[in-house]
């Protein structure tokens, strides 16, 4: 599935301290004024460039050809008449709204050292799949946006056989767990829904830090909308009482007739039914399986049909639960919605 991005032709205002909330790029292209305060880039820096970026207080100096072929925005942009007082200069400045950090990952992108993707042998941070996402889609880099989200949905993905290959953690080895909440804003922002339910299921096990989000390296705060804050606190208690009735069920044996020991077997699920702690049944991951985590203790008490019949439950309970994940996020209608306009497209 492929990310939506919809193109728009830049407008270019002197304004520039906020990020346009509707993703419209905003620039000054101006001639360089000495005395500004600002510092060239210690990577970007060519001294034959022929543009030169300005992001906060740092300068990047770069290739306009580059760029322009890379992107139609900063091809429509570099078009653009320069005012009578830049004319004159060898090169034109161009001020953008970005993060010195996020335009730092987006060049390294566009002009790579090796590898035309340099997401999947690398195991890039959050940090750089985030401005690749988010500045792809800005300056409408669509193939910087497709590397990126497909990089994401080896790991946030919505099949289920890769989903168990992979097993925990659930997110990228250079991510942690919270950065699921990033995530989630880089799925609504691209409309690639699919990577929603596992993404929303990790914030469901952060506690306070589903509320609270995460620092990115520019020292800024990423946190969920409020209305995800709360759906992810109502999923949480329902993804508690499912991952419960399975556990009930997987221990409740429904059919014990090949069991050699039925005595013995009765009374080892008994007990241990009797010794899960609340701790233990208020996890709200319903694929991290009870019986999994006590796989050695059981397996060793109970009959070998037993256990057999009780491993066959568990698979089948957790199966069924991955159905049932996307409704616990209200996803349905969402993911549906998502694949139909890929295809359509």
């Amino acid at each position: 599935m492929s990310a939506r991005i919809t193109r728009k032709r830049g407008r270019y205002e002197s304004t520039l301290s906020q990020e346009p909330e509707d993703d419209t790029v905003t620039g000054d292209v101006g001639q360089r004024e000495e005395g500004e305060g600002l510092k060239r880039d210690d990577e970007f820096w060519y001294e034959d460039g022929t543009v030169i970026l300005v992001a906060r207080d740092v300068e990047f100096r770069v290739f306009k050809g580059i760029l322009a072929d890379h992107s139609p925005v900063f091809r429509d942009m570099f078009s653009l008449p320069q005012p009578p007082e830049a004319a004159m200069a060898p090169y034109p400045v161009v001020h953008v709204t970005d993060t010195p950090e996020d335009l730092r990952h987006l060049l390294r992108a566009c002009i790579p050292k090796n590898h035309s993707s340099p997401f999947v042998p690398n195991n890039p941070s959050f940090d750089v799949i985030s401005a690749s996402i988010r500045l792809g889609h800005k300056y409408q880099i669509s193939q910087l946006v497709e590397h990126s989200v497909d990089y994401l949905k080896m790991y946030y993905t919505d099949d289920y056989h890769l989903f168990l290959q992979r097993g925990r953690p659930y997110w990228p080895p250079s991510f942690k767990a919270e950065h699921a909440i990033g995530v989630i804003n880089l799925a609504r922002l691209t409309g690639e829904h699919s990577l929603l339910p596992v993404a929303y299921l990790i914030c469901c096990t952060l506690g306070k830090d589903n509320l609270r989000g995460f620092q990115r390296e520019d020292g800024s705060w990423e946190q969920l909308p409020l209305d995800d804050v709360v759906l992810c606190f109502e999923a949480r208690g329902n993804l508690v009482a499912r991952r419960t009735a399975a556990t009930l069920y997987v221990f409740v044996t429904k059919d014990n007739g090949g069991c050699t020991t039925p005595h013995k077997c009765q009374q080892t699920l008994y007990d241990f039914l009797n010794k899960l702690t609340v701790v233990e049944l208020s996890n709200p991951d319903p694929f991290d399986s009870v019986l999994q985590v006590h796989k050695g203790e059981l397996q060793e008490s109970l009959c070998r049909e037993c256990w057999l019949l009780l491993d066959n439950y568990d698979i089948e309970q957790r199966d069924f639960i991955w159905d049932e994940l996307p409704s616990f996020f209200g996803l349905d209608a969402e993911i549906v919605e998502s694949t139909d306009t890929s295809a359509d497209g």
